[in-house]
């Protein structure tokens, strides 16, 4: 009986398993920079930390559950990460975005596809003395900043879409520059636009609210 010789190759079309794609990608990356070698570093599997990273605190608000008398608790949502500095640490700029990424981190290691949701995390950071810098640098930057108990702060901050960016940019133009021609008819645009905005932002609350309590 004659034996039948069977072929090991891979059938077209089909994509091995285990196939290292990374290595090849990386490679792919540095010759489309080859040129510009002399001003672009390259550095494979970049370490962010010395150490895991580790959130402080996590705490866990159940469905449904309200925390009323509590200065801090009240603003919980379903996942709340606390960031905690000493009185001998500085809390700047960096501090809130490392918290930030922190943030962004947890929500992408849900069991499935955004199965936390961005919405239901919020960042709580504690220090002895309040950093003015960094809250400057919020005021700055367009977030709303309130203080409604002693030594509590409320940080609210949204994400521009470009209508808002735009016009953020082109009041800062109009409140420095003398020289703009037709400077009261504009004025009275960025307003209107303004309006416009905050109508829509208070529209789109109030659906949410409603959808949250149904």
């Amino acid at each position: 009986m004659a034996k039948r010789k069977i072929s090991k190759r891979t059938p077209k079309n089909v994509v091995p398993k285990h196939v290292q794609w990374h290595p090849g990608f990386v490679t792919g990356i540095e010759l489309d920079f080859d040129k510009h070698r002399e001003g672009v570093t390259h550095e494979k599997e970049y370490n962010l930390n010395t150490k895991p990273l580790a959130i402080d605190v996590l705490i866990r608000k159940k469905e449904g559950v309200r925390i009323e008398d509590n200065e801090i608790g009240r603003i919980f949502r379903r996942y709340n990460i606390v960031e905690y500095k000493s009185p001998d640490d500085h809390m700047d700029i960096d501090t809130y975005y490392k918290v930030n990424g922190y943030a962004c981190l947890f929500k992408s290691y849900g069991e499935w596809m955004d199965a936390i949701k961005a919405e239901e995390v919020t960042i709580s950071l504690f220090r002895y003395a309040m950093p003015r810098k960094l809250f400057r640098y919020f005021r700055e930057n367009g977030m709303v900043v309130s203080n409604p108990y002693p030594g509590i702060y409320y940080v609210e901050f949204q994400i521009r879409t470009i209508a808002m960016d735009t016009w953020a940019a082109l009041e800062h133009r109009m409140k420095y520059k003398k020289d703009i021609p037709n400077q009261e008819i504009l004025v009275a645009e960025l307003k209107r636009v303004a309006d416009e905005l905050a109508s829509c932002d208070l529209s789109m609350q109030t659906i949410r609210e409603l959808i949250t309590n149904v």
